[in-house]
């Protein structure tokens, strides 16, 4: 068969799955025409010829060149080296058709450096070199295939992308693909393919070169490519300015990789790039019992995460030795997957060399990394908003969560939202819900969205992400379950009031913020015949209402609790339960009380438990109460009404006896150990017309509501002595682990060198030297806040428990100072109360407890646990939210704030008016001057010194910030609604 049939038969069947045959020898005249090539090639570098007429002459000489079988030699590509028999002869329309194509390829003029544009029919690549007269497969690969796809379809170009040759090669053929504006990287690995970059191949002159071809720079600007390539740093149009930076770091330009391409440094940099890769991903975790054994011979240890929420970096666990420092986690690689309030196991890993010669060694802080995380308590969701890559990747997309405690998500387009990627700018400002599904690498994790929030700055929208974020359940109760519990008009039948304590002649009232609608409790006080005082606390009997082991009572558990946002509440029991079960005044009412006999001194003679049936006679608010302790004239013009025959004298001169004695027992608390430290607490007025935020005040307590406090804490005590000495396993209790010995310390050391001598040897004695700076007759209130603030960080969180779970030694409730102690006067609002209900009920024979069990108990205290956090938070998030609402809305504000905190660029201030902690940076656009004066003392005692620029109208002005200094701020909102600017305002 002649050179020219096999020529014509090959371009019948462009395609490397085709059925052309290809002859095993190289002919002498394809030798002879490469030849020709490579002498013309080098006529043509010595004349002034111009680059269309060399392209022309290379094109004219590659057409006559012959085709080598390469087929023995290359039997891993997919070629079909077979021909139909009986095809000596192509059918004459097929012919005219493939000679048209070579006639318009014989035309094909590419973009030169001179500018002239050329048509652009069919960009194809430049002609390759031949290997000892050998055309290469490569050669057909890149004047058949790629002109039939290159300018027709985008999934050419992903193929190219996908392809694994791509890949592994891409280091070796760099350099030579770029001189010779080739994809070399497409191509199989032939031992063809490796000829024809050899030392031998053709190079084009230089002035050829200057600029790639039009082919290679839409290549290289296709988002499909942009994985490999950098586009950012290649310049197209300048000559010698294409050298790619490629993303994995292999070439830091193409000069470096001409010139430093030795075997020891590719092996260097291919160490180096595997380090980068194995730095990105996760340890494994060890096994359970690899766990459990070191968890018993003290080699690991367990404990609950905290994430610096200022610098992700670092995270902490408590060490089990509390006169020890936290466990200090660095980076997230260590962290090894593990979220917020996680319980983790921790294996201690070695400090460095320059700690480990650290003079104060046996104050050095532990280092560790999670090996283990025993309970995934962090849901893996958080809010934030979803942006494109920066390369427009059209196949996943940038989520960024609120919260940089949580990682960056790489989004699938499968979870994109609708027209998102033609139309990103429309969600700029949209909030979505995402959800962590893997995480693998260090950098970002892989998640999914799982609905559209809503829009940022919009109250109900962003009330809606704290929900979401903090994994609270809001969703109303369904008709499944209204069949459980009676209807509104309910009537207590006779046979229920002959079972309880008729306590309806009593009189009884309930104290609670103006405007309550879930009335838990109420109170009463009679004088018995013998001088002293029942004092009675009637709670709601909630669990009368809830049947155990119901759908309605699985879904309260749930819930566990009510949320108490800034707008509204949303209620743990369905709204109608709740209205049955509050204790308004005026109706009948079932209750569960604990009655005392209490002498005028405030001596406890005895107690009892009763159920009962109450009506309460008043429902008074703190300030109707406030008003009779204080003896004010018009106390009684402001009461509210009174029913069941109870008169004002009545009402008031109970109140005034409670007070008396509530004052008793406080001070007896107090001075028997027990541990108060108020944070600060803002409440909203809202506007009727728009419910924004129109006003605000700090919560303060007054004697009316320690009145309530010093009782609702006595039942609570009473009730958890009965409960564990009738129910030792399944006592459901609460305790309150001891706080930081180590902190307490490092704050008592740098308090002390202000004049500040605090006590933390007890809770007791903390609360004593504490009075002093930040008791109820200091002035002082800001001083007071950052003290109450301080001595707060070092305290560990309150916990439900089972007794049977625990050993007694975990019993004790540091700020109370007692050895027993549980919830049982708000079972409205918390499911936690209805287990101690019931466990009452049992102990005073009015049920049966058969289907408890240890782990029963266990996980409800579990589940109380989170979601009492959680509403918490969500109510922490809610006020912040109203605070940045209001200073949106009436900024710029001008207040007071007192100094927490002086850092190298920074100071931490709390706002005195609202409660708020912010951050004040200081950096190029201040005014002025500044610097951190350290001192070796102690942190707290550093110092930062201002020195404010001369203006037009004022002078030079220098100042001294430290801990607890009084400055001036200046809020107002910044760019993202959660976010507000807070600036220094220059002293007059």
């Amino acid at each position: 068969m002649s050179n020219v049939h096999e020529e014509q038969c090959e371009k019948n069947n462009p395609s490397t799955s085709g059925s052309a045959k290809v002859p095993g020898l190289p002919s002498r005249n394809s030798c002879n025409n490469i030849n020709k090539v490579k002498t013309d090639l080098s006529e043509m570098s010595a004349s002034e010829s111009s680059s269309q007429e060399i392209v022309d002459k290379i094109s004219s000489r590659i057409n006559n060149l012959s085709i080598s079988d390469v087929s023995n030699q290359n039997e891993n590509i997919n070629i079909d080296t077979k021909q139909n028999s009986g095809q000596t002869s192509c059918v004459s329309g097929r012919k005219s058709k493939n000679a048209r194509k070579k006639e318009r390829r014989k035309k094909l003029q590419i973009l030169m450096p001179n500018g002239v544009n050329q048509p652009e029919a069919i960009q194809t690549a430049p002609p390759l070199p031949t290997q000892n007269g050998v055309n290469s497969v490569y050669e057909i690969f890149l004047k058949q295939v790629t002109p039939l796809y290159a300018n027709t379809s985008s999934s050419y170009l992903e193929n190219l992308a996908h392809h694994p040759q791509l890949h592994l090669m891409q280091r070796m053929q760099l350099q030579k693909m770029l001189q010779n504006h080739q994809f070399d990287g497409t191509l199989p690995n032939t031992s063809s393919m490796q000829q024809a970059h050899s030392s031998n191949s053709l190079n084009f002159p230089s002035h050829v070169c200057q600029q790639p071809p039009k082919f290679l720079q839409n290549a290289m600007q296709h988002p499909l490519l942009s994985n490999l390539f950098n586009v950012n740093h290649i310049n197209l149009q300048q000559p010698g300015g294409f050298h790619p930076m490629m993303k994995s770091n292999t070439f830091s330009n193409f000069q470096d990789a001409q010139c430093n391409n030795s075997p020891q440094l590719n092996r260097r940099q291919k160490k180096q790039d595997t380090k980068e890769i194995e730095d990105r991903k996760f340890e494994s975790y060890m096994s359970v019992e690899e766990v459990e054994q070191g968890l018993q011979n003290n080699t690991l240890l367990e404990g609950v995460l905290r994430i610096n929420p200022k610098q992700f970096q670092h995270s902490y666990v408590s060490s089990t030795d509390r006169s020890e420092q936290d466990v200090l986690i660095e980076s997230i690689k260590n962290r090894n997957r593990a979220l917020e309030g996680d319980v983790v196991v921790v294996q201690y890993i070695d400090s460095d060399s320059e700690e480990s010669t650290n003079k104060n060694e046996v104050n050095k802080q532990k280092r560790g990394k999670v090996v283990f995380i025993k309970e995934q308590v962090h849901t893996r969701s958080c809010i934030g908003n979803l942006k494109l890559m920066p390369d427009k990747n059209r196949q996943k997309a940038l989520f960024v969560p609120r919260d940089n405690r949580i990682p960056r998500l790489n989004i699938p387009f499968t979870s994109w939202p609708d027209n998102f990627y033609q139309d990103s700018k429309t969600y700029e400002n949209t909030l979505f819900l995402a959800k962590i599904i893997a995480w693998k690498d260090t950098r970002f994790a892989f998640g999914k969205i799982v609905c559209n929030i809503g829009e940022s700055g919009d109250m109900q929208s962003e009330t809606k992400a704290i929900l979401a974020q903090t994994d609270l359940d809001i969703t109303p109760f369904g008709p499944e379950v209204r069949h459980l519990y009676p209807r509104l008009d309910y009537t207590i039948p006779e046979e229920e009031i002959k079972l309880r304590e008729d306590c309806r002649k009593l009189c009884i009232f309930s104290i609670d913020p103006y405007n309550c609608r879930d009335i838990d409790d109420a109170i009463s006080c009679r004088k018995l015949e013998n001088g002293n005082y029942e004092i009675g606390v009637h709670i709601s009997d909630v669990a009368h209402f809830l049947s155990e082991n119901t759908i309605l009572d699985e879904k309260v558990a749930e819930k566990a609790t009510t949320i108490y946002m800034v707008e509204r509440a949303y209620h743990m029991l369905p709204d109608d339960l709740c209205m049955l079960c509050s204790l308004f005044p005026g109706v009948d009412k079932l209750a569960f009380s604990v009655f005392w006999e209490i002498t005028d001194s405030g001596i406890v003679v005895n107690h009892r438990f009763s159920r009962t049936i109450i009506h309460s006679c008043c429902q008074l608010a703190y300030e109707h109460a406030q008003a009779v302790l204080e003896c004010q004239e018009n106390s009684e013009e402001t009461f509210p009404e009174i029913y069941n025959g109870f008169n004002y004298e009545d009402v008031s001169q109970t109140i005034k006896i409670l007070g008396k004695l509530s004052a008793i027992f406080r001070r007896k608390r107090f001075e028997n150990g027990a541990l108060r430290i108020d944070q600060p607490k803002v409440s909203f007025h809202l506007s009727p017309k728009n419910g924004l935020p129109d006003s605000f005040s700090i919560y303060e307590s007054k004697e009316s509501h320690q009145l309530i406090e010093e009782f609702m804490l006595l039942a609570n005590m009473t009730v958890a002595k009965r409960i564990y000495d009738d129910h030792p396993q399944l006592a459901f209790l609460r305790c309150h682990p001891s706080p930081s010995i180590f902190m307490l310390k490092q704050l008592a050391t740098s308090l002390k060198p202000m004049g500040i001598d605090l006590d933390i040897s007890s809770a007791g004695s903390l609360h004593r030297s504490l009075l002093a700076y930040a008791g109820p007759d200091n002035e002082d209130r800001g001083k007071a806040m950052v003290l109450s603030m301080l001595c707060a960080k070092p305290m560990a969180r309150a916990k439900y428990f089972c007794a049977g779970g625990h050993g007694e030694e975990d019993f004790n409730h540091y700020a109370l100072n007692v050895p027993l102690y549980t919830h049982f006067t708000s079972p409205i609002r918390r499911y936690a109360d209805i287990m101690v209900h019931r466990l009452l009920a049992a102990s005073l024979s009015y049920r049966d407890l058969s289907t408890w069990d240890v782990d029963k108990v266990c996980m409800i205290a579990a589940q109380c646990n989170k979601q009492k956090y959680n509403a918490k938070k969500a109510g922490e998030l809610s006020t912040e939210l109203y605070t940045l609402k209001y200073i949106e809305l009436y900024s710029p504000i001008f207040t007071e704030a007192i100094v927490v905190e002086v850092g190298e660029k920074y100071i931490d201030v709390i706002i005195v008016a609202m409660g708020l902690n912010r951050r004040i940076f200081f950096n190029n656009d201040f005014p002025g001057e500044f610097k951190c004066i350290k001192n070796d003392a102690g942190k707290k005692l550093s110092k930062m010194e201002l020195t404010w620029n001369a203006t037009d109208d004022l002078p030079i002005v220098t100042q001294v910030i430290e801990v607890f200094s009084t400055i001036q701020v200046e809020m107002h909102k910044g760019d993202d609604m959660v976010k507000v600017e807070t600036k220094l305002v220059r002293p007059q």
